[in-house]
């Protein structure tokens, strides 16, 4: 989660909802490619690949820019897609599940222990279905923490909280159940099948780098670091918009899954916010027009903006994928304009993901408070925030505002005028490591304490 840019981006958003004129163009048109162009230069995204799926066919697929300065790009073009990468991870295990080789429910150290958490019980209560719910009680990643070491936040199945290591923890346990790399698994089980032939986990001589659509940040600049040499469950996969659709279409059709694990899969495994839940691998966006709900998941990492949506009841489905840090931007005009239900998307992604008249604020003791305040770093922005205590009130103060924090539980702070919520992280020895920053139903982000 990135404060600065996540409000510029709820800005935009605001913008386009109140002052769009253009009526939404069907599906059936033609993408625009003079439109999509002016949104590439406009917010400097070198390019974007768009999948269309309409009748559960694939209507349209084209690529738009370049895939780095000089060089254009072209329908075969291989995006990275980020936190995409885990509804490939989600099927792969899924499939295994239905297929009775694996077990949503078996605690996981059966096969696999991380030796940073050997020695805390919690282990031992890890499933898959955890991993794949964002309840396992890992961080995000484990270098967000000042040991560097994987540990613990809750105990697993306690709450919602995203976690790439959750996924990572889940492909060791593959890989060690079934002597196979998470690759192979995919390759045989999902790859090969579905004839995605340009889909890989980490660059291999197979892969022509002329076709690579190059990471950019906000200003246009290729990122020295493009990542991709080595294989992760959770971020970095390979792909085209061809191959990413052919994946979509399978979903939109239940993936050969069982009836009953499909709807266990798009079932509410937590909730994330009103109309927002966190089902199986997947995000379900709830109560759209026409009975229609939508499972879809968002990509965004340094250099990537990608977003996947699928409507299972019309089998309608959009994919964009981006090579640049203001990706964000133009998928949602794409979604605003290429999908009829992207306008009420867009609204539930972006609404308050709480009612603050409706939480019941508490007073916590003085004492308390002043065990929070010092600085945080929040890695993906590289800022700093404070959390000061003054006059009875704890502040949160970033180098554009001060807020005040109120709380719901002695660990639990929210804003009264903005979608932000702040949890602090306490260790065994009861010391405060850190704050989890969740931001209008975004990726919760741990911020460690560094003063």
């Amino acid at each position: 989660m990135k404060i600065k840019k996540k409000l510029s981006y709820s800005i935009l958003v605001v913008i386009i909802l109140i002052s769009c004129t253009q009526a939404q163009q069907d599906n059936n048109n033609t993408l625009n490619q003079h439109e999509i162009q002016g949104w590439l230069d406009e917010y400097n995204v070198p390019a974007v690949g768009i999948g269309i799926i309409k009748d559960g066919k694939l209507s349209h697929c084209k690529v738009f820019g370049k895939s780095r300065n000089g060089i254009p790009a072209n329908d075969s073009t291989i995006f990275t897609i980020a936190s995409i990468t885990k509804t490939i991870t989600t099927m792969v295990t899924l499939k295994l599940v239905d297929s009775g080789q694996w077990d949503l429910d078996k605690p996981l150290y059966k096969y696999w222990i991380d030796p940073d958490i050997v020695g805390d019980n919690r282990h031992k209560n890890l499933t898959t279905r955890h991993v794949l719910s964002h309840q396992s009680g890992l961080p995000n990643w484990r270098s967000d923490l000042d040991s560097k070491k994987l540990e613990f936040l809750f105990e697993p199945g306690t709450k919602y909280s995203y976690s790439g290591e959750g996924f990572e923890y889940l492909r060791k346990s593959l890989e060690h159940r079934f002597h196979k790399s998470l690759a192979e698994l995919s390759d045989s089980i999902l790859f090969r099948p579905l004839k995605m032939n340009d889909s890989k986990f980490c660059w291999k001589e197979s892969i022509d780098d002329t076709r690579f659509a190059f990471r950019h940040d906000g200003n246009g600049v290729e990122y020295r670091n493009q990542g991709g040499m080595k294989t992760s469950a959770a971020s970095g996969l390979l792909t085209t918009v061809k191959d990413f659709s052919k994946f979509g279409l399978y979903v939109i059709n239940q993936a050969g899954l069982s009836t009953k694990l499909y709807s266990e899969m798009i079932k509410t495994q937590a909730t994330i916010k009103k109309n927002y839940d966190q089902g199986l691998g997947w995000q379900i966006i709830r109560n759209l027009p026409n009975n229609e709900y939508a499972i879809f998941h968002e990509g965004g990492e340094w250099g990537v903006s990608a977003v996947a949506v699928f409507l299972p009841e019309s089998k309608q489905g959009i994919i964009v994928f981006t090579n640049s840090d203001n990706g964000n931007e133009i998928y949602m005009k794409v979604l605003q304009t290429y999908l009829n239900v992207g306008k009420e998307i867009i609204v539930v992604l972006n609404g308050m993901s709480y009612n603050p008249e409706e939480i019941n604020i508490i007073q916590v003791a003085d004492s308390i408070l002043t065990t929070y305040t010092g600085s945080y770093f929040i890695k993906s922005f590289q800022m700093s925030v404070k959390i000061t205590h003054e006059n009875g009130l704890l502040k949160l103060v970033s180098p554009y505002s001060t807020m005040v924090l109120y709380a719901e539980t002695e660990t639990k702070f929210f804003l009264k005028d903005d979608d932000l919520k702040i949890e602090f992280i306490i260790n065994e020895n009861k010391e405060t490591i850190g704050i989890m920053v969740i931001y209008k139903g975004a990726e919760p982000e741990f911020a460690k304490r560094i003063e």
